[in-house]
């Protein structure tokens, strides 16, 4: 039986919702500093091969990508309604915070990250519980003790990490869920066009494995997603947007995607200036600043 091979690890449906009338998108190469010849589709960016791919006893396993298609359907679904019916129900904003959340640890720019992580976070610090019984009901701990070691179990930890800010320790913690629900927003701009990299996520210090932080995320050209412990919670200047757009360029790795070729060309002039002047580091210190 064939297994999927092409994994995203930007979802599809947030891609297509930066796409031109077309359905298509312009790439730009950081690395090359060049346009792709053609526009591309949302199915061919933001891609790797088999990169969910895991190896069971020397067989190819497809799972967890299967998951991550369940979670976006759900993710994909809860963001059309929030626009159709213009409003955010709890259980809505808490979808979307998982979406940000289990993107951070799919991007391929946060895997030195996940490393880092996965050493420091253990099982018996997460808040699980794996079970292997032997045929008389005891507890095989030899079984449980592989099956932790293994490297199956530590790219699992890329579906158990996002919902460590939703806990406290081991327990699900209402105050931490109600202050980042407290703390989000959607903000909706219609008379903009918005830019799409390969690390899409733009946090602010305070971000943690355990901790949402700030962070604002593109939902679309439109629409953007926003956390922050400041008292406003809104965009409180214009020059938002344009911040907005450079942060994305400027965490991106390697690809930048957009509807418009010239909004993506202005995007890229402003951020050479900014190099030319030593200012891009001020980039991501500053647009939290506008919210």
């Amino acid at each position: 039986m064939s297994i999927s091979k092409r994994h995203h690890y930007i979802p599809q449906f947030l891609i297509k919702r930066f796409a031109d009338t077309d359905k298509m998108l312009y790439l730009y190469d950081k690395e090359k500093s060049a346009f792709a010849k053609e526009k591309r589709s949302p199915k061919s960016v933001f891609f790797e091969m088999n990169r969910n791919t895991l190896e069971i006893e020397a067989i190819p396993n497809d799972d967890l990508e299967k998951l991550y298609a369940e979670l976006d359907a759900k993710f994909a679904a809860d963001l059309t309604a929030m626009a159709r019916e213009g409003s955010i129900t709890v259980e809505r904003l808490t979808s979307l915070l998982l979406l940000v959340s289990s993107l951070k640890w799919r991007l391929p720019a946060n895997d030195s990250l996940f490393e880092k992580e996965e050493q420091k976070h253990l099982y018996e610090y997460l808040p699980i519980t794996i079970t292997v019984k032997n045929k008389d009901g005891s507890d095989n701990t030899e079984a449980i003790r592989h099956l932790i070691g293994s490297d199956t179990f530590k790219q699992t930890k890329r579906i158990i990490f996002p919902f460590l800010p939703f806990y406290q320790g081991k327990n699900l913690s209402p105050g931490k869920i109600l202050q980042v629900h407290e703390n989000s927003f959607i903000n909706s701009n219609n008379r903009i066009i918005s830019i799409l990299g390969d690390a899409p996520l733009i946090e602010d210090s305070k971000s943690t494995i355990d901790n949402f932080g700030n962070f604002i995320l593109p939902l679309g050209n439109a629409e953007t997603f926003i956390c922050t412990d400041s008292p406003l919670k809104k965009v409180n200047s214009v020059a938002f947007y344009a911040s907005k757009d450079l942060a994305m360029f400027h965490n991106a790795q390697k690809y930048v995607v957009c509807s418009s070729k010239d909004h993506l060309v202005a995007i890229i002039e402003t951020y050479k200036e900014l190099e030319r002047t030593r200012q891009t580091h001020l980039i991501t210190e500053h647009i939290f600043k506008f919210v």
